[in-house]
């Protein structure tokens, strides 16, 4: 489709979207609803008595066409506009957005509203008969909107008041008044509001979509680097960290930087192990100035829903305490499934450290993490010193 768009000057398939295309469909309905009523309103128009039209028609609010030769090759035009429209619909319909059919559409729409005046008897315009452009200046505006822009399509839009103008002498409309003069100015004023409105719902349509479209990229990478890049590189941090601190320190940066690309426009489900554990360490750290690592290898985790909130609540704990009482600049958390699908749970700090025999109750840690993960059948391992930092170790049974 792109090449063979490319041989042909004017057409831009990039500019299509699926939304574009859905409008353009609907557009071709339209086009074809207005052409039936462009039939009706001749064949009524041209059944009157050019002569005495109150015979047919007592109020006198319609009259006869004058020019029904011109009226019918106006009703030709557009079932051509019809039939081009729908079949590039259907094969093509980046044509149907294309700069060179919108200007041909807006074309005929300005022509049809200027010779309105012409092919009916005099005393037509400003009365409430039927125009014979009917609403083909608005599909035309809206093609012109996806096409063009608000801009253009709005300027395009001013123009259908001149073109009014225009019938409305070709039908020796007198005498002229301030309203009529209005009426002009009104249907420029709201020309252009539609095409501006048609171009600006374009524009906002094709925004969305594309990041809708960046999104799901990133999603699908995502899916992929999740069980293979990530994984790796927080088992490099997790099992070269006191060996080789340098290689584990560029294993969590770019960890985390991976992970900021991939989740930062996003957040990971709430139901499952990963989630949970995330959503408790921003709640922990919301407002808070610390640089925090989460590195989650979730596989086939056995553990129930209470298991799970239990292990994320204790995590999400142990970083509050790592910011409020040790101060700490950095924190990892580290979680992985084993074989069995338990959980093995760690949160490391580079705080103050402390000796846990002495001030462990005092801080909370046996209710808020101990007295929690014992409760579902697991245990916590806690290995400080003062000035060497903290790190929490929590299995799930």
């Amino acid at each position: 489709m792109t090449v063979v768009a490319a041989k042909e000057p004017g057409l831009d398939p990039a500019r299509v979207f699926p939304t574009g295309v859905t409008l353009v469909r609907a557009l071709a309905a339209a086009r074809w609803l207005t052409w039936l009523w462009m039939v009706g309103v001749v064949i009524v128009a041209g059944s009157r008595d050019v002569d005495n039209p109150l015979e047919n028609d007592p109020t006198g609010s319609d009259t006869a066409l004058r020019q029904p030769l011109v009226a019918w090759l106006c009703v030709a035009a557009v079932l051509v506009m019809c039939i081009v429209a729908t079949v590039a619909v259907r094969n093509a319909p980046w044509r149907v957005m294309s700069t060179r059919f919108a200007a041909i559409e807006f074309g005929l729409a300005f022509v049809l509203s200027a010779v309105d005046g012409w092919v009916f008897d005099p005393g037509h315009v400003f009365e409430t008969s039927q125009s014979l452009a009917t609403q083909y200046p608005l599909i035309a505006l809206a093609t012109a909107g996806l096409a063009f822009g608000p801009w253009i399509a709005a300027s395009l839009g001013v123009l259908i008041g001149p073109a009014e103008l225009w019938a409305a002498q070709l039908n020796q409309f007198t005498p002229w008044s301030l309203r009529h003069t209005f009426s002009i100015v009104a249907s420029s004023i709201f020309f252009a509001a539609a095409g501006a409105l048609f171009g600006w719902l374009g524009q906002l349509l094709r925004r969305v979509e594309g990041k809708i479209a960046d999104q799901r990229a990133r999603d699908d990478v995502a899916l992929v680097l999740h069980d293979t890049v990530l994984q790796t590189l927080a088992l490099v941090e997790r099992r070269t960290g006191d060996d080789d601190p340098e290689l584990a320190l560029a294993a969590r940066h770019a960890d985390r930087d991976l992970r900021r690309f991939l989740f930062g426009a996003s957040a990971l489900p709430a139901d499952d192990l990963e989630g949970r554990v995330r959503f408790a360490v921003e709640r922990s750290t919301r407002n808070h100035d610390v640089d925090v690592t989460v590195n989650v290898l979730d596989l086939d985790c056995t553990v129930g829903r209470d298991g799970q909130e239990a292990i994320a609540g204790a995590i999400g704990e142990a970083v509050t305490n790592a910011i409020k009482h040790a101060a700490a600049a950095s924190i990892v958390v580290y979680v992985e499934t084993d074989d069995d699908g338990q959980i093995f749970a760690s949160v490391r700090d580079d705080g103050r450290g402390f000796d846990p025999g002495t001030v462990q109750r005092r801080q909370g840690l046996d209710g808020s993490i101990t007295g929690r993960i014992e409760a579902n059948g697991g245990r916590v391992e806690i290995a400080s010193a003062p000035g060497s930092g903290t790190e929490v170790r929590v299995w799930s049974r």
